[in-house]
This record gives structure tokens, sequence and C-alpha cells, in this order.
């Protein structure tokens, strides 16, 4: 550039000579104005990617739908997550097309039931993004709940067992009443059991085949009652195995007994798919046709349960993953399901017989409650919480949400009474319910619907939860050996709910053997 500059400085001069120095000078300034723009062009543009696109702000939400419920009076605070940003960013909050902020969040709260979109854009030296959030209203429910009795009567959850010869199972009394006066005493095939006395629970072990009369009785100064039991020791394990061969998923549904929750009948986003009236095999029919099809049933709260069988024994791979259970869980919710399991001892192809615990991660902790009960009870009132009792003493409510399920009444009509016991085990409720969100985290392994690191295994929206026969737990928690099973049970683990989300309920889409994949 100053070869440049030094050649047309000589020639000019050459043109104007100093007599004519006020042109020279004008010319002169023309010229350095032409080096300058020159030396500019000179200076190398900073090189711009070919795709600003991944290096716009980015713009994330606890909730990943960017979908929050809270309810009238409440107030929720948007955090987002950016990355991105640079010394140029700001913050512009709209609502309707007006500005309601420049901060790094916003505050929001209305005493008004409805849908509102609130937009964020965040800009930095590339360009700016754009990312809206739906805050759904709902109106705060009636919170005059209803007054939830007491459990009289003992209960059990079984009356008649078939059980493989050589095995044991516990029979128990729940809500059985102990205080001074009260007595208890057993006999086996009419013969006193001793040692058992002012004992609710009794161990019978399976050692001579045929049926056998357990009785347990309950004397008081005034009255005596009693219950009996009829347990049928059939031959060996394995008798009754049939060949590990025919469809993957389930080919029947024997039992679905949802719990009550907003989902089990007409949630208003799947619809009612158990018409009113229905009978309870139309609603195992039904149930079958979903989870065969990729639909879901929800199991409702704490308790609700589904039995599903196949057309063939599956296998015990001795450590591998037999089984395959998938649910919804998404990154704020995880609602697990304990799994059963059962061979068919007797052969008539029904699951009468007993039930084994497929162990999972928190079983044997304080975050598990095993030789669990809970009763549900009917609201008398129409679009009413649901409230409930314990073995443990504990009471609480299957809250009524409007907004989800309008419908009268959350409890299936082909569940008759006005009270309805559940048992098995409880896993501890950890829902967290902060700021208009509501979080369930999910358990390490081995439970349904649960969003576990280890075994949710697949692609995208095809990932299920894997599992082993070889966790199958005897009811004193030893390993239960079994060389391959007929019957599944999927049962709701948790007793919570959170205000926006509604009671903890396992959904399931689908139930197969991996083997035969």
């Amino acid at each position: 550039m100053k070869h440049i500059v030094h050649s047309v400085t000589t020639c000019l001069a050459a043109f104007f000579p100093p007599s004519q120095g006020g042109l020279w000078r004008v010319w002169l300034g023309w010229l350095f104005l032409l080096i300058a723009v020159c030396a500019c062009s000179d200076d190398p543009e900073p090189a711009q990617p070919e795709d600003k696109t991944a290096l716009l702000p980015q713009i994330t939400w606890v909730m990943s739908s960017g979908r929050f419920r809270i309810q009238t009076g409440e107030s929720i605070q948007l955090v987002p997550d950016i990355e991105n940003l640079d010394e140029t960013s700001r913050y512009v909050w709209t609502m309707e097309g007006d500005t309601i902020g420049h901060d790094n969040y916003y505050t929001f709260t209305t005493d008004s039931v409805g849908e509102y979109f609130i937009q964020l854009t965040v800009n930095n030296r590339y360009g700016e993004t754009s990312d809206e959030v739906k805050i759904t209203v709902l109106k705060k429910e009636n919170e005059e709940l209803p007054e939830i009795p007491e459990c009289e009567g003992w209960r059990f959850p079984w009356t008649e067992i078939n059980m493989a010869q050589g095995r044991s199972v516990k029979v128990k009394a729940y809500w059985a009443k102990s205080s001074d006066g009260i007595e208890y005493f057993w006999t086996l095939d009419g013969q006193p059991v001793e040692g058992m006395t002012d004992e609710i629970a009794y161990v019978f072990t399976a050692s001579e085949q045929g049926a056998h009369t357990l009785v347990l009785t309950q004397t008081t100064e005034e009255s005596s009652v009693s219950q009996q039991f009829l347990l049928t020791v059939c031959p060996p394990a394995g008798t009754h195995r049939r060949a590990s061969e025919g469809e993957a998923s389930v080919n029947r549904v024997y039992e679905f007994m949802p719990a009550p929750g907003h989902q089990v009948n007409g949630y208003i986003i799947i619809g009612d798919r158990f018409p009113a009236g229905c009978t309870h095999e139309e609603a195992c029919d039904s149930a079958l046709a979903l989870i065969t099809t990729g639909r879901s049933v929800s199991l409702g709260g704490q308790g609700g349960y589904m039995i599903a069988g196949f057309d063939h024994s599956v296998p015990n791979s001795g450590g591998g993953y037999d089984l395959a259970i998938k649910g919804n869980p998404y990154s704020y919710q995880s609602e697990p399901g304990i799994i059963w399991v059962s061979q068919d001892d007797n052969g008539d192809g029904l699951p009468n017989d007993q039930w084994f615990e497929l162990a999972g991660s928190e079983y044997g902790t304080e975050n598990e409650t095993l030789e669990y009960a809970i009763t549900y009870f009917r609201p008398e009132a129409a679009k009413s919480p649901v409230g409930w009792r314990d073995c443990l003493g504990e009471t609480g409510y299957i809250p009524y949400m409007s907004y989800w399920n309008p419908s009268a009444y959350y409890w299936m009509d082909w569940m008759e009474g006005s009270e309805w016991t559940y048992f098995g085990s409880r896993l501890r409720d950890r829902s967290i319910y902060e700021n208009g969100i509501s979080t369930i985290p999910p358990y390490d392994w081995g439970y349904a619907d649960n969003l576990s690191d280890i075994d949710l295994i697949g692609s995208s929206y095809d990932k299920m939860n894997y599992f082993r026969l070889s966790n199958a737990r005897t009811w004193d928690g030893r390993p239960a050996n079994l060389e391959y099973i007929d019957f599944v049970k999927i049962q709701t683990a948790q007793t919570g709910s959170t205000p926006n989300l509604g009671e903890i309920s396992t959904e399931v889409y689908y139930i197969g053997d991996c083997h035969l994949w």
C-alpha cells in the first residue's frame, strides 16, 4: 500500500507544480481519502459461521414441554435456563403483545381461570430467540373434605390360594383389633395350631399335597367371629409349565381394578375408555385392547392394579431381563408401579396362585413398606375427593380435579360397595410441589412407569422398563428361585398427589416377554 501511495503522489506532483498548490491540496485530499478506503478494504472481515442457529440463545424450561399448571391465587416464577448469552443479551417478556418484564425471570399470578401464553425473547450478537410458555390456571377446588370413616372389621388379601408343594405363604389379618379381652387362635384341618395364641398372622408350609383348611378365630367376652382359608397344595413347581413360545405380548387381562383417580374414567385427554355401566369382564377386555395397541390404562392411586397373563410360560433367564413394561414417565414425573409375578401352580389357567414381588432398588429399605393395605371410601356427594385410610393409621385424599376429569365420581362402575381395600407394598412418596411446579422423582430401578437410568431402555417414545425374574422374592424376602412365570400384576406404589398433576397413578401401555422380540 505504501508503494502505491508514493507512486500516485509523484505523478500528481508532476502534473501540479507548487505554483498550483491550491489545486494540488484538493487533489491530495481526495487521494488520502482514496487511500483510507483502500486500507480499510485490506483489513479482513471477522470470520462468520455459515450456520448461526447453534450460536443463538438456547432457551429451556424446568418442564420439558414448557407447560405449567397452577391454581387460582397461586404464583409461579418462570426461570429459564439459557445458553449462549453475551454482553449484548437482553430479556423481553410479553403477553398478548404487551411487554411485561425485562428481568431474567418473571413471576406470574392471577385469580382468573384460563390458559395464558407468555413469550420470552433473548438476543445475543448473532440474533435473537423466542420461546413460549403455556400456563394453565385451574380453579381452586372446594377445600371442604369429606370425613374419612374408620375401617371396621378385619380384612384379608385372599381367602383361597393355590401353591406349589414345598413353598410357604403368610396368612395375615389386617385391621384386626388388638386390646385387652380380645384373643385369636388358629386351627389347621380342625386341629389347634400350637403357639399361635393372640397372633394375627400364620405361616403355612405346603408340605402335603391336597386341600387344607385354615381358620382364624377372634373371641371377646361378648362374641366370636371366624375366617376360613382354603389352601390347596399343588404338585411341585414346573408341573404345569407351558412351552416358552407364543406371542410376546400378554394375551389376556384377568383383573383390572384401578384405585380411584382422575384418569380412571372420563379423563378429558383420552376420553372415557370404560363406558358407564360396563362389567368387570368388559373392562378387562377393553384394557387388553388398549395395551396391545399402544394405548394406555391408568391404575389410579396407591394399590390400583391390573393382572395379565401370557399364552406361554415366560422363562427366567437367570439374571438377564425377562419382562418389559411400558409406561409414560417424564423428566419431571415418574409414577412407579411395583411388579408381582405368579406361576400357574394348579394348571387351571387362572391367576389364583401365590404371588411374588419383584424386588426393586428400594426393597428392604426404609423407602418401602411391605404387607401394606389401603382402603378407599366412596364419597356420598358427587364431584368430591375420595378419602382413604391405611393399615399404618395414615389418612389422605384422592383429589377431585374437574379440569382433568369432570365426571361425578372417580370410582369404577364394576366396583360394588361403599369401600374397597387394596393389599401389596408401598413406596415412600417423594413428590414435590413448589412455585407451581410438580416434581415426582424416579427411583433407581425395578419399577414400571419409572424414569430409571438403569432399566428404562429403548429409543425415543418406545422406551420400556425391563425386569428380571431372578429378583422375585418370597413373603420373607428370600429369593423365590422361579424358573418361569405365567401371570404379571402391576400395582401403583405411592400414595402421594400434587395440586396440578393429581394423584400418583401408574400408567401401562404394554406388557411383554422380551425373549420373543
